[in-house]
């Protein structure tokens, strides 16, 4: 079951997220149309923040910016962009129930908390 968005994920990182999210979340058996569009974001996102990366590793952090008379140094947009690639990553993470916070063990099972276990 491809996606429209599966063709968008080149960057091999990306690609390495979006099939182990695809296997947990089938794993799981919470693989659906909404979770693969998740982990479909999440990998774009993923694809977005290398690209960003790779700008500010050519560029640097701070770039010569010039405009008209005005010469300075300002910082790479590259990097507040990165910021929120990362953030946005980080709740689909949580959507998904993909982070440590959200109770899932190494091995994929999900632990049980006090209530749900009482």
């Amino acid at each position: 079951m491809a996606t429209k968005a599966e063709p968008l994920i080149t960057h091999p990182e990306a690609r390495r997220i979006h099939k182990t999210v695809i296997a947990a979340l089938r794993r799981d058996g919470r693989l659906d149309n909404s979770t693969r569009r998740l982990a479909d974001d999440l990998a774009l996102l993923e694809e977005v923040k290398q690209n960003l990366m790779a700008d500010i590793k050519s560029r640097g952090v701070v770039e010569w910016f010039t405009n008209g008379k005005q010469e300075m140094w300002r910082e790479n947009k590259s990097v507040a962009a990165v910021y929120k690639a990362v953030e946005q990553q980080r709740k689909l993470q949580a959507e998904l129930r993909l982070t440590p916070a959200s109770g899932l063990r190494p091995d994929g099972a999900r632990e049980l908390d006090e209530f749900e276990r009482f």
